[in-house]
């Protein structure tokens, strides 16, 4: 059975009363299937054997979604299906407990292979480009998102854009989710992740490569403090807080007042694909429930490391998260001089 939304679709959507009405909603304009492919080591340039292959729904947006649900919030999910790789991402929404709100498209949504070295625990991602979308199809997810949020509301908008889509594609579903007065989480690179910038969503997220790259900054030294002067360049207005994520070293937010440098807490790294994105599922989710900035940032990185610890991009049902969050160190540096506005 089709459950995208459809043109005619005017079905009224119920406010959520789980943790105050407030919604997690996540948009990924570029979704996948993941084919997961276990070897034991990666030999390039010759044949390589699979051990063992595992098919997820995937791509950002769908590891973002799948985490709030386990973590037991509830997700709505944006983006764009088609063929017959939409319609089995639909049919693993409706498993997952998640709410697909998905646009259907005239293309084909993309397979993205995976290979993990289970000796090593690296992985090789190979992403597709995706489908190319249509003007007519840009503007019905717009429509659908702006239709959708309410105040309160946390929306995560991750991800690659895919063809057709211009880099201010993400600026104005910021725009669109400022107006209905939720909040935006933004997690891209490249000219969107300027773009987005651009238009105040209250948080950005992305990896240390990811910043540097985007804004042209010089590349950062082993002292994640030296990247808070330009991270503080990007504040004002409605973005809030810019966090940075460091590999094994964590993370750095930074604020209009403060830089917290947070460690994660001791695993064997398994699989670290889609450790990000279950940082920003618990994240947005710790934020949703009313927790503060240093909580919520606990959560994530907890969350991000059991995600690290095992095969798949997945916390698994009912995740318990108590022994990681207490390895979890949070560092606090001397508060900054007040050069921007909150």
């Amino acid at each position: 059975m089709d459950t995208h939304r459809r043109d005619d679709d005017t079905t009224p959507r119920t406010r959520d009363r789980h943790h105050g009405g407030h919604r997690i909603r996540i948009v990924g304009p570029n979704p996948a299937m993941d084919r997961i492919e276990y070897l034991d080591r990666l030999e390039p340039h010759t044949v390589n054997r699979s051990l063992e292959t595992r098919i997820l729904p995937g791509g950002k947006s769908l590891i973002v979604a799948r985490a709030v649900s386990r973590l037991g919030g509830r997700p709505v999910l944006y983006g764009f299906l088609g063929g017959v790789v939409g319609r089995y991402i639909s049919e693993q929404c409706a498993t997952l407990g998640i709410e697909d709100r998905h646009t259907v498209i005239s293309g084909e949504t993309r397979i993205n292979p995976v290979l993990v070295e289970r000796s090593t625990g690296h992985s090789t991602v190979i992403n597709e480009t995706g489908p190319t979308i249509r003007p007519q199809e840009a503007e019905r997810l717009l429509r659908a998102l702006a239709d959708d949020c309410a105040e309160g509301d946390h929306v995560v908008l991750t991800g690659s854009l895919p063809p057709g889509l211009g880099p201010d594609y993400y600026g104005e579903l910021v725009t669109a989710v400022r107006s209905r007065g939720a909040r935006a989480l933004v997690d891209t690179s490249g000219p969107a992740l300027v773009a987005a910038v651009r238009h105040d969503p209250w948080l950005v997220k992305c990896n240390v490569e990811e910043f540097t790259t985007a804004f042209g900054v010089p590349a950062a030294t082993a002292d994640p403090a030296d990247l808070v002067p330009a991270l503080r360049d990007l504040l004002g207005g409605g973005l809030k807080t810019v966090v940075v994520t460091l590999g094994a070293q964590g993370l750095l937010a930074v604020t209009a007042d403060r830089a917290l440098t947070v460690l994660p807490p001791a695993v064997r790294t398994v699989n670290a694909t889609g450790s990000g994105d279950t940082f920003l599922a618990a994240f947005a989710l710790a934020c949703a429930r009313g927790a503060g900035l240093e909580e919520a940032l606990r959560q994530g990185t907890a969350a991000a490391a059991a995600n690290a610890a095992v095969l798949e991009p997945d916390l698994g049902p009912s995740p318990d998260l108590t022994a990681l969050l207490a390895g979890v160190r949070v560092r606090h540096p001397r508060p900054l001089a007040p050069e921007v506005t909150p």
